[in-house]
């Protein structure tokens, strides 16, 4: 009981108990007994002096929680929930005291009710403390509670700041562990048969004191760190900047700069990160000035961002590098840095950005003969117009729909097939409109060819094995050397095996794969014998159904 960061009273106190303690095994008389009052009037004045500093620990931490909420707010709740775990425990210790009183006979007073007792009536009285603590259940309890109120305290401190955990764990007296070196058997190997067995009530109350006054200490040491936290965990703003924040950074000939300048504050011991990703706004709230709030998460596993690529963040500052390819370029993600007060969770403040490459000397070229949109497919598009501000660019078809994705970025899907005109337009540097059309042709996907089973191997007029032809299971339409992707599917096809001079058709096969006709007959078929696939009808994903060629094998 004298381990720990104690001051050099309480270290003195701590060491005259155990010495009265020792010197009960040996004889009992007025003396020791008063002795042991001298030393619990010791104690309860040493309890008095830390429950009075730990109400000047708690002040200090309201009053840092009303000046500073974010940060101390935190702090001061587990303050809050370490007075209550301590206050519980020591009721506990004071309803045992009186049990055991009265198990002794009594107070001097003569009271009866709980916390209106003084002095026990009979001092040196054995039985009490061994019938009610030592032989019964409430020795049991009182470990009991003594452990869990050191385990709830331990988790406070772990929450706030885990690293300080295995610190206060090696210093907290407040435990109640049974003495492991004693053999199985031994009754003094037992926490309460140890302490209350065959000790007088005199002895016992001391005790007890002892116990509350390991607990006022660990709450105060618990608190006072609590306290320290607050300056730990406060980012403090040392370094200030000139920042130049431009609405472009790419103007044409006669266009119009304009920029924000202002100072901008930062800190060298933020350790915060970056994540580049896809923002996912919906995760965020914003305030009555309609900024966004930062995303309260849990660290890297937690972010609001999609496939993140994290940069280093050193002084409160990253650097991004951009790729270098002509046309319009954006990124966003978020800054993430640690929420003060809150040991695990991690503040993220939303960013976005865009930028534009232009192409060498201004030069852009565009081949006029391969201005085609195909039907039942999207078409990608960049759309920029020159002196247009990065933002206002809109765009509009005759033919069909077209969707901003944005960043430049639409998807056209024609309807009809001839011509669409696709007209753009935009706000440049000085507000004024600007913008222009272009005559696009509207055309259908081209018709796929027909394959077995996908192998280009087995298509239109050739040769197979019959096990081959078999093995393949059904028609796939190709497209071969087209840029979209598009999918045909088989709607039906007729099937003809021409064998000794006869014809054996199966004919109306809906779907791709071989119906129970086809496949009978490819069985039967023999060496020279001629498979045909004919009137093969599929659709494409404009809808719309067509016929493609035939394919015919002959089996060898």
């Amino acid at each position: 009981m004298a381990g720990g960061k104690l001051s050099p009273r309480q270290k003195m106190i701590n060491m005259m108990y155990l010495v009265l303690t020792a010197m009960l095994a040996l004889n009992v008389s007025a003396e020791i007994l008063e002795a042991f009052r001298t030393v619990q009037e010791g104690i309860n004045n040493s309890t008095s002096a830390v429950e009075d500093k730990v109400r000047l620990i708690d002040e200090a931490l309201a009053k840092e929680a009303e000046k500073n909420p974010d940060v101390a707010g935190p702090l001061l709740a587990s303050s809050k929930d370490v007075n209550s775990e301590i206050a519980n425990l020591i009721q506990f210790i004071d309803q045992v005291k009186h049990e055991v009183t009265m198990e002794s006979g009594g107070y001097k007073n003569g009271a009866t009710e709980f916390g209106q007792g003084d002095l026990p009536n009979k001092p040196d009285d054995y039985d009490g403390s061994s019938r009610i603590l030592a032989e019964g259940t409430k020795g049991k309890d009182l470990k009991q509670k003594i452990n869990d109120t050191r385990v709830a305290l331990l988790a406070i401190v772990e929450k706030v700041a885990p690293q300080e955990k295995a610190n206060f764990e090696n210093n907290l007296t407040l435990e109640a562990n049974d003495n492991e070196e004693l053999p199985v058997g031994n009754p003094k190997r037992i926490w309460e048969y140890k302490n209350f067995y065959h000790v007088p009530i005199g002895a016992t109350v001391t005790i007890l004191d002892k116990i509350k006054n390991d607990a006022v200490n660990a709450q105060a040491s618990i608190n006072e760190f609590l306290l320290s936290r607050v300056g730990a965990v406060q980012v403090k703003i040392d370094k200030l900047a000139a920042q130049v924040m431009a609405e472009s950074s790419y103007l044409p000939s006669g266009g119009k700069y304009d920029a924000k300048i202002f100072l901008a504050a930062s800190s060298s011991n933020l350790n915060g990160k970056v994540y580049l990703g896809k923002l996912d706004m919906s995760k965020f709230e914003t305030d009555s000035a309609g900024n966004y709030k930062p995303y309260v998460g849990n660290g890297e596993k937690d972010l609001p961002v999609s496939n993140p690529q994290e940069l280093e963040m050193s002084g409160g500052m990253a650097n991004y590098t951009g790729s270098a390819g002509v046309g319009s370029h954006s990124y966003s993600g978020v800054i993430q840095i640690p929420k003060p007060g809150q040991e695990g969770k991690f503040d993220n403040y939303p960013f976005t950005a865009d930028y534009e490459v232009a192409p060498p000397a201004g030069l852009s070229i565009s081949p006029t003969k391969m201005n085609v949109l195909y039907i039942g497919v999207d078409n990608p598009l960049s759309i920029t117009v020159g002196d247009a501000k990065p933002g206002t660019v809109s765009a509009s078809i005759n033919n069909g729909t077209l969707s901003n994705q944005g960043n430049g970025k639409f998807v056209a899907r024609p309807t009809s097939a001839g011509k669409a005109n696709i007209s753009v337009s935009g706000k440049n540097a000085a507000g004024a409109n600007t913008g222009g059309s272009m005559e696009f042709r509207v055309k259908f996907i081209p018709d796929p060819i027909p394959t077995l089973g996908g192998d280009e191997a087995l298509t239109l007029n050739g040769k197979g094995q019959k096990g081959t032809i078999k093995a393949k299971g059904g028609i796939v339409p190709l497209l071969k050397d087209f840029d979209f992707e598009a999918r045909f599917t088989v709607e039906s096809y007729d099937f003809y095996l021409t064998s000794g001079g006869d014809l054996l058709p199966a004919r109306g096969n809906s779907g791709p794969m071989y119906s129970g006709t086809v496949n009978n007959l490819i069985d039967r078929a023999k060496p020279n014998d001629l498979m045909v696939f004919d009137n093969i009808k599929v659709k494409g994903p404009d809808g719309k159904t067509r016929k493609i060629p035939s394919m015919s094998f002959q089996v060898f």
